[in-house]
């Protein structure tokens, strides 16, 4: 049995939007041509995927199986023609990148930024994501390179791992908040005041475990969760939350006075950042150019932030 993937994406919509009519329009279709579609489906499974209702439509059990490998189906024939098109050379096909908020926010930025002006041609989608989303895209082909904190993933027999430096973590808060008056910082003291971050992980988030945020799975929950370090940087200049950031993702707020670094440094306050791909899977042209572009990039030195002094802290 022979089905179209052109059906399934038909299938997938429908099931997006719970409704024909929505669907249609997202797939710029007539509604009769999708019901079509969709009874074409269901003729060559014979099942029925929807029941449909006065509001709308759902998924039957079957239909929810079909939803589900339809997906897959559609993620494995996109990795297909990426991998396909990569091999015609970087000029071509598309470069897919997945890593955490604040590599992606910085070096991975600038990475992709002197690959893309290299190679005009070659379409690159950079995706900012959690650590465990950024994982998940790699181990199912979904994206060709990850670029997040390496704790935990040292055992993962699938992966290559490319370790990057390690830099220095700040904390980072808004002029005058209550820490800038405290001689003799200590982190135990820092971690007394909720952080805005990402989910930490490893030794950071056993510093923090138990200071503002709660634990899930090992890693560390902030009391303020967020996925963009833009955003976290709004959130701490307008709170008493604070900020963990690097040299690189701070470096535009403190030089500008909108945030200020906090006297204290630990062990703990350095990235474990690296670079992951498929062990199974020999790296594209265009993957490898945008790890030799990253590795370069993490190569130059960056300037290390100050705290302000004591009397500007009590200023």
């Amino acid at each position: 049995m022979t089905i179209e993937l052109r059906l399934i994406r038909h299938a997938l919509a429908v099931g997006r939007y719970g409704n024909f009519a929505r669907a249609a329009e997202a797939l710029h279709l007539t509604q009769p041509s999708l019901s079509r579609s969709i009874a074409a489906l269901e003729g060559a499974l014979g099942v029925t995927l929807f029941d449909r209702t006065a509001k709308g439509v759902t998924p039957t059990a079957s239909g929810r199986v079909v939803l589900q490998r339809g997906q897959e189906m559609l993620e494995r024939e996109a990795a297909m023609r990426r991998e396909i098109g990569q091999l015609e050379g970087i000029e071509v096909g598309t470069l897919v990148i997945a890593a955490g908020p604040y590599p992606a926010e910085s070096q991975v930025a600038e990475a992709v930024a002197r690959v893309a002006s290299a190679h005009p041609g070659l379409r690159i989608e950079c995706r900012a994501l959690d650590t465990l989303q950024v994982v998940r895209d790699v181990l199912t082909e979904c994206a060709d390179v990850g670029i997040t904190t390496v704790d935990g993933l040292e055992h993962e027999p699938r992966l290559v791992i490319e370790p990057l430096p390690q830099r220095r973590a700040y904390i980072a808060c808004r002029p005058g908040h209550p820490l800038t008056h405290e001689p003799a910082l200590t982190l135990e003291r820092v971690f007394q005041f909720p952080l805005v971050s990402t989910v930490l992980r490893g030794e950071q988030a056993a510093t923090a475990a138990g200071r503002g945020g709660g634990a899930a799975e090992g890693d560390y929950v902030p009391q303020v969760l967020v996925n963009s370090v833009a955003v976290a940087k709004v959130i701490a200049r307008g709170s008493d939350l604070l900020l963990p950031g690097t040299a690189a993702t701070l470096a535009d707020e403190v030089a500008a006075g909108r945030l200020v670094i906090l006297d204290v440094d630990a062990p703990a306050l350095r990235t474990r950042y690296g670079l992951f791909y498929l062990r199974e899977r020999a790296l594209a042209p265009a993957a490898r150019v945008f790890v030799d572009a990253l590795h370069r990039v993490e190569a130059e030195p960056v300037a290390e932030l100050a705290a302000p002094t004591a009397v500007h802290r009590a200023a």
